[in-house]
């Protein structure tokens, strides 16, 4: 995919949704701060560290909305997976040190490519074949983790100590394409197996502009 056909979207420079989803054959929703914690139901815990963007929440939520409806291929990264589980009606841990505390290394930011801790594949999907072997091993820079998992989502993968790490819907020919990890694959494109995961995102956006998108 040429680069001059990638578009950054933010708040500050907004665009009616129906254009945006008129020109697009997938979409990225990439890391960043926190999703509002009412959007799933709760307010804000003290302690927690919780930063919020509004004007994102909105703006991501509405371009998911739009991507399901019209079927556009999805592909979400650190707060990408936990906006789409909340979408769909998930939850998140608002703050795992305080919330779930546990010896998994799930905020080692320093360097981006770090490798911070494996994988366990827990359900047969593309996803997890991709990722492929018994334990892949993946970078982990967040605070906050899907908590209560949205309906209709596959757990692909999971940290040692259990938190979801990689969710997909069920795969079809007339299914949305939509997948999402909690780790950053853009900073281990050196390693064959994450960048399959992008890979496979671009030929699902060439097949959605191919069927004219």
């Amino acid at each position: 995919m040429a680069a001059e056909r990638l578009r950054v979207v933010t708040p500050a420079a907004p665009q009616a949704i129906g254009e945006l989803v008129a020109e697009t054959a997938g979409i990225v929703l990439c890391g960043g701060i926190d999703v509002d914690p009412a959007r799933y139901g709760e307010a804000v815990l003290p302690d927690a560290g919780v930063e919020i963007d509004a004007a994102r929440d909105a703006l991501e939520w509405d371009l998911l909305a739009a991507a399901r409806l019209g079927r556009i291929p999805v592909w979400g990264i650190c707060r990408g997976v936990q906006m789409i589980n909340v979408f769909l009606g998930g939850s998140l841990y608002q703050d795992l040190p305080l919330e779930r505390p546990g010896s998994t290394a799930h905020a080692n930011d320093q360097p981006h490519d770090a490798l911070a801790h494996a994988l366990r594949l827990t359900a047969p999907t593309r996803l997890g074949d991709l990722l492929g072997g018994e334990a892949p091993q993946v970078n982990s820079r967040h605070h906050q983790g899907i908590k209560g998992l949205a309906p209709g989502l596959i757990i692909a993968a999971e940290a040692p100590d259990g938190l979801i790490e990689a969710v997909s819907l069920p795969e079809g020919p007339d299914s949305w394409w939509l997948r999402a990890v909690q780790w950053h694959p853009e900073n281990l494109v050196a390693m064959a197996e994450q960048r399959a995961l992008w890979v496979d995102f671009v030929r699902a956006a060439e097949g959605a502009a191919g069927n004219g998108r």
